[in-house]
């Protein structure tokens, strides 16, 4: 009889053991699942923000490509646009939210040896950006080498895109220029000429 008991209770007590077991397991797995669920879910909700996220920003930018502005004579808006992009460090979208955007736009365009200056830089919600530019008008032509180069109205060598027929060709033996297109000629002589023909 006590033998029987005994029997009785390991086999009870493994039973419970069993049970016991098996309980622990069902409940870590219950607990993966959710674990797995929830962080698949997260991902989800994350996956929908960002995509969100991109398409508010999408909403606010614009391609460089797609600025607005009169070009300098001789140079499709399209070209003017390579040239002062490859000029500046400006990217080829722009974030229409970016703080100082426009402050940098027309920093990078009055590099351009065509700009004199930049007048207004309109960033408007339309997901335009226009700007209004003083380009440089060639009033002079000056010997250089075997070549004719032109000069605005200050004496500023203008880029060898710059036409210059029709202008008026300095005579004197001008010195050669003190540095690249965009900037003042150097020979007092040349810049004076330019600036008398300025102003008629």
């Amino acid at each position: 009889m006590t033998l029987m008991i005994d029997e009785f209770l390991i086999h009870h007590s493994s039973f419970i053991i069993l049970h016991s077991a098996m309980r622990r397991w069902i409940f870590k797995s219950v607990v993966l699942i959710l674990a797995l669920a929830v962080f698949l879910g997260g991902l989800i909700i994350v996956g929908q923000v960002a995509l969100e996220h991109i398409r508010q920003r999408d909403r606010y930018t614009v391609a460089f490509a797609d600025i607005d502005c009169e070009p300098p004579p001789g140079l499709t808006r399209a070209a003017f646009l390579d040239e002062v992009q490859y000029i500046t460090d400006l990217p080829g979208t722009l974030n229409l939210l970016e703080e100082d955007l426009g402050r940098r736009l027309a920093i990078g365009f009055a590099r351009h040896p065509w700009v004199e200056k930049v007048e207004e830089v309109e960033l408007l919600p339309t997901r335009e950006v226009k700007l209004h530019l003083v380009i440089r008008r060639p009033v002079l032509a000056v010997r250089l080498g075997k070549e004719l180069r032109a000069v605005d109205g200050r004496g500023v060598l203008l880029p060898t895109t710059a036409a210059t027929d029709g202008l008026p060709v300095y005579q004197g033996k001008a010195r050669h220029p003190a540095g690249p297109a965009g900037t003042r000629w150097g020979d007092s002589a040349v810049e004076a000429q330019a600036r008398s023909l300025q102003k008629e």
